[in-house]
């Protein structure tokens, strides 16, 4: 027997042992790995934690739609507890053909706020193009979420092509340091965007999801009490501003840009196009929050320039603007970028009736302010930008809001606050963005748009779908923002609702989040009829509808039943058959069948009343139903028909006047 040398035999060996080792090293890597995937199976096999789906499917009246996923919220907001309102935009899969559908993104502007998405800007330019068009088919789809950004628009855009958009809107700039992810937001993922995109990614991995809450649990415990406190806006934000030009800011420019370049690409590949609108502020009402110390400024020169600053505000209240102009001329030269000292001197110049030269100081105040709540010139800049005049447009938001205002000042007569506009404020962006679809033949064709866009603003805007208290809500939620940080360095209390102030309560507990929207116009509509307020009765109605078209179909027929009361047929007629599109009900079909036996269409009447029978009917009703039906198949020339359903009515109740005379009536006898 031969016998192996022994350095053969090491050799097998040394390589037994290396090949173990890698073996070792692999299972060593991979078992994390192994692991990991194993958690993120199980998480998955138990349901853990939210779907973070964009959409969601459900069920309405035997109909299946999609609608915006509340949850969705949970992919931009981990640290910071919040729930957004979500679009109540119904929209059906696959698109029905012929319909235009058009996808906002955005933030609370976009959302509405401080109002409802009834008076958001993408309401009321589907509205403008629905009377404009009434033949087309217009679907509006409002995916904004309050307190996002670009980061947001990115995300959900890329999600929005696999559901036949026509065109996107998107209004945004306002959130970019402190909405979700951004670079100054306790959000923030350390201001990398490639780091936040991935972030996005990860988002949807349950074993993520799993490692956030733990990560919450801590929080709750061991973090700061003081950060969770608060509006939304001041847990966010409190605290960290940003100077004008510097890394931080420059940072974000840079990510926005990026971000847009991105949202540019997307809509380019999928050749829909996109519409970006600029940002509108708040400049001749609202003073710079945060004005800033330059550090690199000495102390002496900081000295006199408070003492300059000081001098410009006593004089401003003892009513001598041109010498506190001079004063604040003074302490501008010593620090240029004081957000404050740029107000004042616009103020001045204002006063003194120089507003063409005040409107450059407002929009330095703007700019300089180091808390930024609202969009620097930079950011509308790039947005100009993005304009190719092919596939990306730009509606200049700001220069309309500027075009209709005093002085062209944007101040308080359509901004609420900072920068939310107010009813007619968003009645004028939907304005700019359909005047950029005109003029770039989106949704029609040249001479379509030449031969159709003959409606005027006036008309338009008495025919709003926005109510009384659409309006107390929205002036109580502001009254609540402007209480708080940072318009307030403490919170103070809102003013108490008078008893005897329904709408004002109704308000109140709405901003209070003790019911919806639906309820309070519900509430308010059982207030307009306790004081047989016709007008408002109907405008309630038609909110209503408009707003929740797919939801409830009562305010269709109590309209309805409004307008016959009002001898206004032709609307009855067209409201009802609406109502039938949300669900068939024996009320619809009995009145619209009344309306075409009255109106001289006795066959389509007949068609209407058989129709009723679908339905459960007391024996009354399927007397006086059935003697309709038969008299509209008799004067439609369908006697036999006629003569079947009368025998079925007189069996019933043979003494039933109305069907012993039509009997008489067929019979000659009378």
């Amino acid at each position: 027997m031969k016998h192996r040398p022994s350095s053969t035999r090491s050799a097998v060996q040394e390589q037994l042992s290396a090949s173990r080792r890698h073996a070792f090293y692999a299972i060593t890597l991979a078992l994390p790995f192994a692991l990991i995937i194993s958690l993120e199976c199980g998480l998955r096999l138990f349901h853990y934690g939210p779907d973070l789906s964009l959409f969601t499917t459900e069920v309405l009246h035997g109909r299946t739609y999609e609608i915006m996923n509340p949850a969705v919220r949970h992919r931009y907001f981990s640290r910071v507890s919040f729930a957004p309102s979500t679009s109540p935009d119904y929209f059906t899969v696959p698109k029905p053909a012929g319909t235009f559908r058009i996808f906002c993104l955005g933030g609370s502007t976009t959302v509405g706020f401080p109002y409802w998405y009834n008076c958001a800007f993408p309401t009321f330019l589907r509205d403008r193009l629905q009377r404009t068009f009434p033949g087309r088919s217009v679907e509006m789809i409002n995916v904004a979420m309050t307190a996002t950004n670009s980061y947001t628009v990115v995300d959900m855009a890329g999600e929005l092509f696999a559901y036949e958009p026509d065109l996107i809107l998107v209004y945004d700039g306002h959130n970019e340091f402190y909405g979700a992810l951004g670079i100054a937001s306790r959000e923030s993922m350390g201001g990398a965007r490639w780091l936040s995109r991935l972030t996005l990614s990860l988002a949807h991995l349950k074993t993520y999801q799993l490692a956030l809450d733990i990560s919450a649990s801590f929080e709750k415990i061991f973090g700061n009490a003081e950060a969770r406190r608060g509006t939304m806006m001041e847990r966010l934000a409190k605290g960290k501003t940003v100077p004008y030009d510097s890394p931080t800011y420059r940072a974000g420019l840079e990510i926005f840009s990026q971000n847009l370049q991105e949202l540019k690409r997307l809509c380019a590949d999928h050749h829909v196009p996109l519409i970006l609108g600029t940002q509108v502020s708040n400049l001749r009402g609202l003073v710079p929050v945060v004005s800033g110390t330059n550090p690199s400024v000495p102390p002496s020169v900081q000295v006199d320039f408070q003492t300059q600053f000081n001098k410009g505000l006593d004089l401003w209240l003892n009513d001598r603007p041109d010498a506190a102009l001079a004063a604040f001329r003074l302490a501008e030269a010593m620090m240029p970028r004081h957000a404050e000292v740029h107000y004042r001197i616009a103020r001045c110049l204002d006063t003194l009736g120089h507003a063409p030269e005040a409107l450059p100081e407002y929009v330095a105040a703007r700019d300089f302010d180091e808390l930024r709540f609202r969009t620097s010139s930079d950011f509308n800049n790039v947005i100009r930008a993005m304009n190719d005049g092919r596939n990306v447009f730009c509606a200049d938001v700001e220069s309309t809001f500027a075009s209709v205002s005093p002085s062209g000042i944007v101040g308080n007569e359509l901004i609420l606050e900072h920068l939310h506009p107010n009813a007619r404020g968003q009645f004028l962006i939907a304005a700019a963005y359909f005047r950029v679809m005109r003029a770039h033949q989106i949704f029609a064709t040249g001479e379509e748009w030449a031969t159709a866009d003959t409606l005027t603003d006036a008309s338009l805007w008495s025919a709003r779908t926005v109510t009384p208290i659409d309006e107390r809500i929205a002036a109580r939620r502001t009254e609540a923002l402007v209480t708080a940080w940072p318009f307030q360095p403490e919170e103070m209390p809102v003013s108490d609702v008078p008893a005897s102030d329904t709408l004002g309560k109704i308000a109140d507990q709405l901003a209070h989040g003790q019911i919806h929207w639906k309820q309070a116009h519900d509430m308010a509509i059982a207030y307009d009829a306790s004081r047989n307020d016709v007008s408002a009765l109907e405008r309630e109605y038609r909110t209503e509808i408009s707003e929740l078209p797919n939801i409830d179909v009562s305010p269709y027929l109590r309209l309805a039943r409004l307008l016959l009361d009002q001898h206004r047929i032709s609307e009855v007629r067209d409201i009802l058959e609406k109502s039938l599109r949300v669900e068939p009900t024996i009320l619809a079909y009995r009145a619209l069948g009344d309306i075409a036996l009255q109106s001289g269409a006795p066959a389509q009447a007949a068609s209407y009343y058989l129709k009723t029978f679908a339905f459960s009917q007391s024996l009354p009703e399927q007397v006086e139903n059935g003697t309709l039906l038969a008299t509209a198949r008799y004067r439609s020339g369908d006697t036999t028909a006629a003569r079947e359903r009368l025998r079925s009515v007189l069996a019933i109740r043979p003494d039933y006047l109305p069907a012993v005379q039509l009997r008489d009536l067929m019979d000659g006898r009378r």
